[in-house]
């Protein structure tokens, strides 16, 4: 049966896949587990943007002069 067929064993290891790594996803961002996956993958993007400025910002010296 199709069950069986490479091409379909292979399909389903990448969706399981693909379904671990949306889980571990959803413990990363702050409130990925309450929303659908568009809308995580969305709130995923803008917390990584949200980080790469929290990083900037405390790379710059203008940052230290205040600490």
């Amino acid at each position: 049966g199709s069950a069986t067929d490479p091409q379909s064993v292979h399909a389903r290891a990448r969706r399981e896949k693909i379904a671990e790594r949306l889980r571990k996803l959803q413990h990363l961002i702050p409130n990925g587990g309450k929303v659908d996956i568009v809308t995580m993958l969305d709130e995923a993007v803008h917390y990584v943007q949200f980080l790469k400025r929290q990083v900037t910002l405390l790379k710059s010296d203008e940052y230290w002069m205040y600490a």
